[in-house]
């Protein structure tokens, strides 16, 4: 005789079954990792980031360096459109000074990341204007 708890289990698998959600799950069709991916990451801690990981939590110190990641790659794309659609225009020049201006802002962020995490971790470069503009001129 099953017990409620196991009926609500085959209860929400049954469900989710229904709803395909084991159609849609990452590891269809491959080996369940139960080992740590990271090799670096000493074994006692695995559990730990495995559940951060499944909740799409992270250390502070992480969600920044991606949130400073995703701020650098949204100036890029920002600084080839004005490039490709300005022109040589008054508007082309007040747009640049303030790509520039958030490039300083950006930086500023790195530096504050570099100093936060741990010494294992890597450290992001500052953005240099002119190595930026040449990238995205080349584009």
């Amino acid at each position: 005789m099953m017990d409620w708890v196991e009926r609500l289990a085959e209860e929400k698998i049954r469900r989710a079954r229904d709803e395909g959600v084991f159609q849609r799950n990452r590891y269809r069709g491959k080996r369940v990792p139960l080992e740590p991916e990271n090799p670096h990451l000493p074994r006692e801690w695995w559990a730990a980031f495995h559940i951060l990981e499944i909740h799409d939590l992270a250390p502070p110190w992480i969600l920044r360096g991606r949130w400073i990641r995703q701020a650098i790659e949204a100036w890029r794309q920002e600084l080839v459109w004005v490039l490709e659609t300005c022109g040589q225009t008054p508007r082309r020049h007040r747009m640049l000074q303030r790509l520039r201006q958030r490039l300083e802002t950006l930086n500023i962020h790195i530096r504050e990341y570099n100093l936060s995490i741990p010494r294992s971790a890597t450290p992001l470069a500052p953005l240099n204007w002119q190595d930026e503009l040449h990238k995205a001129q080349r584009r």
